[in-house]
């Protein structure tokens, strides 16, 4: 008899919520610390790779932070009425994972068919939401906004309306994706820029295997980027200011 695979992920969140419950029920009081992720992963009986992701989870829900290579609880993690906000934000958190996955999965093949497809109207098109993004880069609002034309103007020059409609039913989550890298990874807007520079060079080229790679290499980019979020905690706590 062989037996199926566990799948880590629903591990992690079963950590993740194991975690929380015991921060809310006040069985982890705010201020202390934590045992470290190797004793931590022993006594869950888990890897320690496993605890690691479900404690980045907890930095970025603001229940947990990191203070000389140690894990202490927050004292924000005592106040029971911001609940629903952490709540909200691990949703918010998967969906970004997931919808990073699905932009690897469409955005670099639209992207070819574009640079196979584009008529000369679709590529100024392309062009201006481009130059509005440079105009922008500045004000993180505005450039989100400019960063999503771009895209769809992709999505349009591809020649499949199927994928524009798909593009179109995600919008929502590309822009949570967006607003919440950059808003919290502001360095990212120079190399988003230069990724987007190179996709309209290779679609205006019709290089459609090297559009290909680009735009995979900048959708990575924007994963890793979310992965620092995740693991440093950066501006994590105050992600509700502008």
């Amino acid at each position: 008899m062989k037996f199926a695979k566990i799948d880590r992920s629903s591990v992690t969140e079963q950590i993740i919520e194991y975690l929380k419950d015991q921060i809310f029920k006040q069985k982890l009081k705010p201020g202390q610390q934590l045992p470290s992720e190797e004793n931590l992963a022993l006594q869950l009986g888990v890897g320690r790779g496993t605890v690691r992701e479900a404690l980045r989870v907890l930095v970025y829900l603001g229940l947990i932070e990191r203070r000389n290579k140690s894990t202490y609880v927050t004292t924000i993690a005592s106040s029971n009425n911001l609940m629903e906000g952490f709540l909200d934000r691990i949703h918010k958190y998967r969906d970004v994972e997931k919808i990073i996955e699905v932009r690897r999965i469409i955005e670099p093949e639209a992207a070819a068919l574009a640079a196979e497809n584009a008529t000369p109207e679709e590529l100024e098109i392309i062009g201006q939401h481009l130059a509005k993004m440079e105009e922008s880069a500045g004000n993180y609002k505005d450039f989100i906004v400019h960063d999503e034309n771009y895209h769809r103007a992709i999505f349009s020059a591809c020649g499949n309306h199927i994928l524009l409609e798909i593009n179109s039913s995600i919008q929502h989550y590309m822009h949570q994706n967006q607003e919440l890298v950059v808003k919290l990874r502001p360095g990212i807007i120079p190399h988003s820029l230069e990724f987007h520079r190179k996709v309209f060079k290779g679609i205006k080229e019709g290089k459609a295997d090297e559009v290909r790679k680009i735009m995979r290499d900048h959708i990575d980019n924007i994963e890793s980027e979310m992965n620092q979020i995740t693991k440093t905690g950066v501006g994590l706590k105050g992600d509700e200011q502008e």
